[in-house]
């Protein structure tokens, strides 16, 4: 049956192939979307690594997360410094990082923190920080930049920049009285550290000496900054704390113990839960796209069976030849089903094997120009039970184009 099949769909090469391509097309729609959604699954949750809380006011976990970690939004407070020298003496903590923030330049996030911040903090799979150009800031005057704010504002080491008060773009509200230079810039990492300026926590602080209730009170050119006191820069409050534990084991008893802390009203997040809960609320995009390749599947399914159908008037010649030779209605209705299922098995491994090709070529270049990693991968069980569900939906189709060769031919073999 096999040869005589095969033969039957080269003499309709053409139309064949073009449904074979338009349902492979779609199944490559279907693989592409699910390992991007996977991949981007992947690098949403793994946005910053190797850090085991967030310490910040309390607040809405997602909100701490959004501001912190994809610097969105604004803090709704800021929690004392003291706090902070307090929470890191506990004996649980193997390090923590203070960060501030407020303000900008030219729409790129301003995050005042300290140099460990770069030894620390990581992204991905535990990967660490790297620098392109340069090395971190290491005077209250240097900056550091993230990739994408060095590409795209034309940076490099060296140059000089002034940041603007909060965290939007405003007239008059520039700190046109200090800049700071440039010291490196970090690799790409796909993660919201690309678009965002990294100072030192003094540095931030000098920059608002002069000012009070959002307004510049005096100019920092009027101050000899060799005369401040010692502890004159050091900061009186920081927007939140990234912190490593010594064992992950006791992180729910840490975090139970910051919500318990009695001088100020801090939380401890866990980063990994909230960005859980964030990706179940983003990720319903990606199902939108789903439903999306699933018609596509089912429209392309339909013009298989459609083609059946409409070739088999065509194929009388063929039919009357295989009848001649002692053909059943019952073969030439199965000879129809194995067409549907040759042919969803070639768009199936045609499927994988381009899907894949890609997967293995594009992944660098999907990870530098949107951050996602699709893992390489031939075919994961899911994806065996998509297609599974896939050919057996083209072969239940193809019976009704079965049915109508079987009961033709029956008809004629009656009369």
């Amino acid at each position: 049956m096999l040869s005589l099949l095969l033969k039957s769909m080269r003499s309709r090469i053409i139309p064949t192939s073009l449904v074979t391509i338009s349902l492979m097309a779609s199944m490559v729609l279907l693989l592409s979307i699910e390992r991007i959604q996977q991949g981007t699954e992947e690098g949403f949750n793994q946005s910053i690594s190797g850090v085991d809380a967030i310490i910040g006011p309390r607040s809405s976990s997602l909100e701490l997360v959004l501001y912190t970690v994809f610097h969105l939004g604004r803090p709704t407070n800021n929690i004392t410094t003291k706090t902070i020298n307090d929470v890191k003496q506990r004996s649980d903590i193997s390090w923590l990082v203070p960060i501030a923030l407020g303000d900008s330049h030219r729409g790129y996030r301003v995050i005042a923190t300290e140099p460990n911040y770069f030894q620390h903090i990581r992204y991905g799979n535990n990967q660490p920080l790297t620098f392109s150009k340069g090395a971190p800031f290491t005077e209250l005057s240097e900056a550091t930049l993230g990739s994408d704010v060095a590409e795209k504002l034309n940076y490099s080491v060296g140059s000089e920049i002034q940041i603007t008060h909060g965290s939007i773009e405003s007239i008059g509200s520039k700190h046109d009285d200090f800049s700071f230079t440039v010291t490196g810039v970090l690799n790409k990492t796909g993660t919201p550290i690309d678009q965002a300026i990294f100072l030192d926590l003094k540095g931030y602080e000098l920059l608002h000496l002069g000012w009070k209730s959002g307004k510049k009170v005096f100019s920092l050119e009027d101050i000899d900054l060799s005369s401040l006191p010692p502890d004159a820069l050091n900061p009186k409050t920081v927007t939140a704390a990234f912190v490593g534990l010594k064992s992950k084991l006791t992180i729910f008893n840490f975090s139970k113990n910051i919500r318990e802390y009695t001088e100020e009203a801090i939380s401890a997040v866990i980063p990994g839960i909230a960005l859980s809960e964030l990706w179940s609320i983003v990720g319903l995009v990606d199902k939108g796209f789903q439903l999306l390749s699933w018609i596509i599947i089912a429209i392309s399914l339909i013009a298989m069976v459609t083609l059946i159908i409409a070739s088999l008037d065509n194929r009388k010649q063929e039919m009357t030849i295989y009848r001649a030779n002692g053909a059943s209605p019952k073969f030439l209705a199965a000879m129809v089903i194995c067409e549907s299922l040759v042919i969803g098995l070639v768009a199936i491994i045609g499927a994988i094997i381009l899907v894949t090709a890609v997967t293995y070529f594009a992944t660098s270049q999907l990870n530098l120009a949107l951050g996602i990693s699709p893992s390489f991968k031939w075919i994961s069980l899911d994806e065996i039970k998509v297609f599974g569900i896939i050919l057996l939906s083209g072969v239940l189709s193809s019976l009704i184009p079965a049915a109508m060769v079987f009961r033709k031919n029956l008809h004629q073999a009656l009369s």
